[in-house]
Parts: C-alpha cells; structure tokens; sequence
C-alpha cells in the first residue's frame, strides 16, 4: 500500500467512527487547504463500489443558493441519479439491482425550509435498511455556502429528526472554518475530525520510492526536500537541502548542458525564500545567480527553454529592485526579460514584460520614453489570437494607459478601435479602465 494508500485508509476508519458514534447527525472532516486533492481522493473512495467501505455514500454535487433552493437541487440530484443507476451497466455484484424509490418535492404545511429534504432523505435510509452497524451516509459539497448560510442551514436542519441509520458529512478547511460557529453551538451532533495528513510528508515518500540510482530521481527527491523545508520555514534545512540539489546538478552538467536549468530553479526557490524573510540583499544575491546561470543557459541550450529561463529569471531579480525601489535596475532588468522573450517567441510574456517596463520606467522617467513600451506591447496583438489575448495580462497592460493621449496618437484611435470594439464593445476605454478592479477607473499620470 503506498503513501496516498495509506493515508486515506486512516481518515476512512477515522470517518467510518465518527459516523457510528453514538447521537450524531452529522460529521465534519477540517482540512488545509493543501490537503483539499486528498479530501476529494478520499470522497472518490467512500463513493466508489469496490472499495472495502459498507457504508452506502451518496455525494451530492449541489451548488447552495438557498434553503429552498438548495432541497430542491438536491431532490432532484437524487431523482436523475437513481435513474442512471437503474439504467446503467454495474459491476457484476450489483447485476439487476434497480432503485425502486422516488423523491417526494412536496410536502403540507412543513414545520420548517429543510424539513421536506430530511423527510427525503430518512425516507431513502429507511428503504435501504442498512444493516446493523452500516450507514446511509449523505455527503454536501454545498458549493458557494457562506458561514453565515453553513450556520443556518446546520441550526434548521437539526430541528428534524435524522433517521437512525443516517449521517450527514460536511467538509470545511481550517483556513475558513465554515461550521466553525454550528460546530460549537451543536458540539453532541456534530462530531469534528481533523483529517491529519502529512501531504509533505507523504509526497517525501513517493518520490524516495523511486530508483534513486537514476539522477533525475535523485534530484527530484532533494528538491522535493528543499521546496518543503523552504515552506516550513526551516533554514538550516533550506541550506542543505539546497547544497545536495546543486552537488547533483553540477555533477550531471558534465554529461548534459540542459541541467543548468534546474540551477536556475534552485535559486529561484532560495531568493523566494529569502524574500519572505524580507532579506532582500541575500535574496538579491540569488537572484543574480539565477540570472547569471540563464544567461549560460541561453548559450547552451535550446534557445527556446534557454530565452524563457533568461525571461524568468530576470524579472524575478527586477520583482526584487522593486521591494528595494530601485526602478531603474528594475526597469533594465524587465527590458532584458522583454528582449529574451522576444528571441524564443513568447508574445503573452513578452507583452507582459512591456507592461513591466512601462510601469517601471513610469516611477522615474518622462512619458517620451514611457509610452514606447506600451506601444510595442500593444503591436504584438498581431502575433496572437485575440482570445487569448483577452485571457493574458493584455488588458492589464492597456488599463495603464487606455486614457492616455499620447499613447492613443502613438498606436492610433483607429487601431484601437479596430481591435477592441470587437473584443470588449465601444465603451472599451471604461471597461479596459475597470479590468481587474471593477470599483475603480484608472489614469495612469508620467512624470
């Protein structure tokens, strides 16, 4: 059983207990938010027909909207799946099952919003008859609830009576805390369970499980390690870890010149690093290694991955410049980055790094030499399809001069026109000028 494995299995015995405990209606699993792929893996777990759990799961996809809203929505999920199923081809153990149960959508003078689905649900528990031990276990997504609608939703649901042989899951990540608020006030109702994966940890596992004899494997393994120590904040481990990563990567440059781009990586991981530390000189320091060994990349490698790694690394060391203001070695760097990825072809970063030199150049240069930025960025729409220049940082780099004059005679009333009435109607100017930040309209002013 491998790591994932093995990590789902403790959180279904962890979930199945809870479920069987003695009084509750609902259980509730708290996640991180980095935890959320292995939540929805052990939701296709429980869900799935051949897995060892005997529980009868049904999971509902649902978006809530409303009290009302929401019963009927998941009446009516209920309705179309028990029709797929009756229709479908099972597994060879569920062979000529068929679902003789319907949904009720009415209900006379109903006590209160979710008594009508309640109803159906201990309706359906009660048509399983599930034997002694096992569950009918209903799981809410409950898209788009907010934690006032979770409070609501939890306090009139358990109003009703729960059929004996139901339970309800609901899932929430420790970052917004949903049921927070309902867990507290119906602590004997709802039992919580903290889903305790150690997805660094466990990722740690798989990739050590490879052929470490392989150095891509090696490697992968350290960085791994590197990323994860970076991300808890343990320094000395960040050094070492770092240290093992390049001894690698020099090692193989010997055979095979494309390894200089995971120098580059590498760096890029520390000056981040450094920059939640707020060490911006030590950070700086990577950042020039980053860029010096994509500059040999450029040189050695295959143009295209070289010029991209040249165009990462330097606008990674001008974010830097940035955090220190100083616009101007910002602003060169951001001109190197726009010529790099000019050389491979990159058109979406390239307009993206016109529009960082534009902005950058505006903190302390005149709009003469401003606004040619802009207009080389405003060209390139030629280069690419005009979907997706609505999907790239195009608009961005518009909003900063879409009033400007001078940029409007440079590039020409009638090209914008041509260009951005169809794509963003005849009030462009407004809607360009909102991209982003709907409250606010923006006129970007030069020295």
């Amino acid at each position: 059983m491998n790591p994932v494995q093995q990590n789902i299995e403790k959180l279904v015995v962890k979930w199945e207990k809870a479920c069987k405990t003695k009084e509750v209606n609902i259980v509730c699993i708290t996640h991180t938010q980095k935890e959320q792929s292995m939540i929805d893996a052990f939701l296709e777990y429980i869900l799935a027909v051949d897995s060892r759990n005997k529980f009868f799961v049904w999971i509902f996809e649902s978006v809530f909207e409303s009290l009302e809203t929401f019963t009927n929505a998941i009446l009516l999920e209920m309705q179309e799946s028990i029709a797929m199923w009756n229709t479908m081809k099972k597994p060879e153990q569920y062979e000529g099952t068929v679902i003789d149960w319907t949904p009720e959508f009415k209900l006379e003078n109903p006590e209160n919003a979710m008594q009508l689905l309640i109803n159906n649900l201990n309706s359906f528990a009660a048509y399983l008859n599930p034997e002694e031990g096992n569950k009918v276990c209903y799981v809410f997504k409950s898209y788009g609830i907010t934690k006032k609608e979770a409070d609501v939703w939890i306090k009139t649901s358990l109003k009703n009576s729960f059929h004996k042989n139901s339970v309800w899951t609901v899932t929430q990540t420790s970052e917004d805390s949903l049921y927070r608020d309902a867990i507290y006030n119906h602590d004997k109702k709802i039992k919580n369970i903290d889903s305790e994966i150690n997805v660094n940890g466990m990722l740690e596992e798989l990739v050590a499980q490879a052929d470490l004899t392989n150095p891509e494997n090696a490697y992968r393994n350290e960085l791994v390690k590197l990323m994860h120590a970076v991300e808890d904040r343990k320094k000395e481990k960040v050094g070492i870890q770092a240290k093992k990563c390049l001894d690698i990567v020099v090692k193989q440059l010997k055979n095979d010149p494309n390894w200089i781009a995971q120098i580059v990586t590498v760096y890029v991981i520390l000056y981040n690093d450094q920059i939640g530390y707020k060490n911006y000189d030590e950070a700086l320091y990577f950042a020039d290694k980053a860029v010096e060994a994509a500059v040999i990349a450029q040189q050695t490698i295959d143009e295209s991955l070289g010029s991209r790694l040249a165009g990462q690394a330097y606008i990674g060391r001008g974010s830097i410049y940035v955090l220190k203001d100083d616009w101007q070695k910002a602003n060169a760097d951001y001109i190197n980055a726009k010529k790099a990825y000019e050389d491979c072809g990159d058109y979406l970063m390239q307009i993206e790094s016109c529009r960082l030199c534009g902005w950058s150049a505006e903190k302390f240069d005149h709009e003469i030499n401003v606004i040619p930025y802009y207009e080389e960025g405003f060209n390139l729409h030629t280069k690419i399809d005009h979907q997706l220049l609505l999907n790239s940082n195009f608009p961005l780099m518009l909003k900063d001069v879409i009033y400007n004059t001078a940029f409007e005679k440079k590039v020409t009333k009638k090209a914008l026109d041509e260009l951005l009435i169809p794509l963003f109607g005849e009030n462009y100017k407004s809607e360009i000028a909102a991209y982003g930040d709907p409250d606010k309209l923006h006129n970007t002013e030069f020295k």
